[in-house]
């Protein structure tokens, strides 16, 4: 008996020499476009991007480098991020180079009231309503809840979180900002590529008070100032190393970074899809960033304060217990006249009027001064002498 019947999609044919496969839908053997590398060249860093943040989780260290004749002058942050979560937690660690002048150390740490200036040292906590930093050596972190902007101060807070990456100031958020890119092949499958960036998104890693210190090229569409990117995908077209020569945005002359040479950004990330970031645990100390960030003019004679809060700005302090730790106490306010006496006579008043409140003040609260018969004070400068109140001096003495 013979039978036949239709093979609906292939057709086999047997030889001494030959075993022949056809198949009439012929794609399915085909692999699959890789997410990154299938793409446009101009694309594939957004999509490498893309990628990493698809980890769900990475290890990131970055280090930004300032080179003057002084010698390097290094910032290291590092931590672990959770993408999807909106959360991460790091730290950012500086060390200056010892001949660094001082404006330039002022403008680098940012400054703050009394003697020095920023800790070298922040931590960071991030969440996706919450931002927690812990300076230097406090005891507590601050929470800052939501967009901080009290005073008009919040940019530098809000800057410890990025667009692409909780943890702000990497090289992660620039790179969707690549052009003229162009590929090369990389190790074990991955892929390299240079490529440049506009000034106007070389400075999305920057507080804004420091950004504008480098450069005065803020056109969202200039290309004057091109800066260099290199970014190394691995073969799944993860983003594993970035670098930028952000040398050509030191293009001011009259900033306090003046003497600096040469700007580097060298990013590296690892641990895709290891464990969440470890988040501070309730039982750390924790200060209500809204309660407890004053304005130093608005402090009671007598409150205490630590003079780090992480807004970058001049005349806030952390109001704290005197029971507790603290880094100065309040002894006097003076109020003036409303008309500006111009800035050498508005100097000359506090000092004056603090010097006075010194010799009066209870022994309790300036005795605690670190430095014997010494004593600080601020004053507000034309723009704010008498804006919406009298103007207010405020008298303190440094406690440790």
């Amino acid at each position: 008996m013979t039978r036949s019947h239709l093979l609906p999609l292939c057709a086999v044919t047997a030889s001494a020499t030959l075993l022949l496969t056809a198949c009439s839908g012929g794609a399915a053997d085909d692999k699959p476009a890789h997410p990154v590398f299938g793409v446009p060249v101009e694309q594939q860093p957004r999509q490498a991007l893309l990628t990493t943040q698809a980890a769900r989780t990475a290890s990131f260290t970055q280090t930004l480098t300032f080179t003057s004749e002084s010698g390097d002058t290094v910032r290291t942050s590092s931590g672990r991020i959770d993408f999807p979560g909106g959360r991460a937690v790091g730290s950012s660690d500086w060390v200056l180079a010892g001949d660094l002048p001082e404006e330039a150390k002022d403008v680098l740490l940012g400054v703050r009231l009394g003697t020095g200036r920023a800790p070298a040292r922040t931590r960071v906590a991030v969440e996706p309503d919450t931002i927690r930093l812990r300076a230097g050596e406090a005891g507590y972190w601050l929470r800052y809840e939501g967009s901080f902007d009290a005073f008009g101060t919040g940019a530098a807070v809000d800057a410890l979180r990025g667009s692409e990456a909780a943890f702000g100031g990497t090289l992660l958020e620039v790179l969707s900002g690549a052009q003229k890119v162009k590929q090369a092949p990389g190790k074990k499958g991955g892929r390299t590529y240079e490529a440049q960036l506009t000034a106007f998104n070389a400075l999305r890693m920057f507080p804004k008070d420091l950004g504008s210190e480098l450069t005065a090229d803020i056109d969202p569409n200039g290309t004057a100032t091109p800066v260099s990117l290199s970014i190394t995908a691995d073969a799944k077209g993860r983003v594993i190393a970035a670098e930028a020569d952000l040398s050509g945005l030191l293009d001011r002359k009259d900033s306090a970074l003046a003497g600096t040479t040469g700007l580097r950004a060298a990013l590296r990330m690892s641990g895709f899809g290891a464990s969440a970031p470890a988040m501070p645990a309730a039982s750390e100390r924790t200060l209500d960033a809204e309660e407890a960030v004053v304005a130093v003019g608005d402090m009671k004679k007598g409150g205490c304060a630590d003079l780090t809060t992480g807004t970058r700005t001049l005349d806030l302090a952390v109001s704290v217990p005197c029971e507790q730790p603290h880094e100065a106490r309040v002894y006097a306010h003076a109020r003036f006249d409303p008309t500006y006496p111009g800035h050498k006579k508005a100097r000359r008043m506090a000092a004056e009027r603090c010097q006075d409140a010194y010799r009066s003040a209870p022994e309790a609260w300036t005795g605690e001064a670190a430095e014997k018969d010494r004593f600080w004070y601020t004053w507000p400068g034309e723009t704010r002498w008498g804006v919406g109140a009298d103007p207010v001096v405020t008298c303190f003495v440094e406690t440790r």
